[in-house]
């Protein structure tokens, strides 16, 4: 199948890379060219489209983004299923492990965050999911399972814990109503960054773009780095990323928003992190879970914060 999908590109190569597994995608280096078949799933089509278009964007703010080789989105059938493949340029370099970050890749990351902020603020976001209610909607469903009184009772019996806050939806619902709403990638994070040395090559996947306040992406990839950067205490990881990369060295503006007393980039930061160990819970036996260093990592920052504590 993938000889036939690179036909009608035609893109002839001898040698087709494995398949590297994203979210929604999986991706094979083909020459300098990238193939991604998708996953299907209801509005794959649109987020696909919104992903090239924010990737394009980007990209001609001399910002390395992936983008399309060829407009074509192709559909393949078989069956009563089909699936969607796009070809890409080619982007160099490689993703870092998460024990190895340094200073300089933080403060790159922070830059280049604030950098790809500042060029999508007259992004038209007119077709894109709004980020306020997609995350309303996963706070319902982890509300939902933090309330199952089995899923209390297994916490507490395998696990040791239990969990103390899981409702977002006022300060979820409060973001719709603020300013500044813009295009965001909402998966900033280190298996879709690409570096050579301490230099990014290539930012991929904006199949999660949504429009939103800045804070939210900004949060979601803070979550990533704290449980990451197993070597460097969360003082300093918020300096290099934040102080360091996004304030000082990028051209966006970063303002934190105050709810009453309550800060808008800390309690979303919680609120990824919460959703991190929901997915852990969800997605793995509880037994196997205190193996699991992302795992742990994950617990001590909730735990720090008092939204699950011991029992």
């Amino acid at each position: 199948m993938l000889e036939q999908i690179l036909a009608a590109y035609d893109v002839h190569a001898a040698v087709i890379g494995e398949p590297q597994k994203g979210y929604r995608n999986a991706s094979h280096q083909v020459g300098e060219r990238n193939l991604i078949i998708y996953k299907s799933e209801p509005g794959i089509l649109e987020r696909i489209k919104n992903a090239n278009a924010m990737g394009a964007a980007v990209a001609a703010a001399g910002i390395p983004a992936r983008t399309l080789a060829d407009p074509r989105i192709l559909q393949i059938t078989a069956g009563d299923r089909y699936t969607l493949a796009a070809i890409y340029h080619y982007l160099p370099g490689e993703t870092i492990p998460w024990e190895a970050y340094t200073m300089a890749h933080l403060k790159t990351l922070g830059k280049t965050m604030s950098d790809m902020h500042y060029a999508l603020k007259r992004y038209n976001v007119a077709k894109l999911p709004e980020l306020a209610e997609e995350n309303l909607q996963l706070n319902q469903r982890m509300l939902r399972y933090f309330t199952d009184p089995q899923v209390a009772r297994a916490l507490q019996q395998k696990l040791g814990l239990r969990v103390h806050r899981a409702d977002y939806t006022k300060l979820l619902a409060t973001t719709k109503k603020l300013p500044n709403q813009q295009a965001l990638h909402m998966d900033f994070v280190r298996g879709n960054i690409l570096f050579s040395g301490s230099t990014i090559t290539g930012i991929l996947d904006f199949e999660k773009a949504a429009r939103g306040h800045v804070l939210y992406d900004i949060a979601r990839t803070l979550a990533f780095l704290l449980v990451d950067c197993k070597y460097k205490p969360e003082a300093k990881v918020r300096k290099y990323f934040l102080q360091s990369g996004y304030i000082k060295r990028g051209a966006g503006d970063l303002r934190d928003v105050k709810i009453g007393s309550i800060s808008l980039l800390e309690e979303l930061t919680s609120f990824f992190l919460l959703h991190d160990f929901y997915k852990f819970l969800r997605h793995n036996p509880y037994e196997s879970l205190p193996h699991n260093e992302h795992f742990v990592r994950t617990r001590a920052m909730l735990l720090k914060r008092r939204l699950i504590t011991h029992v």
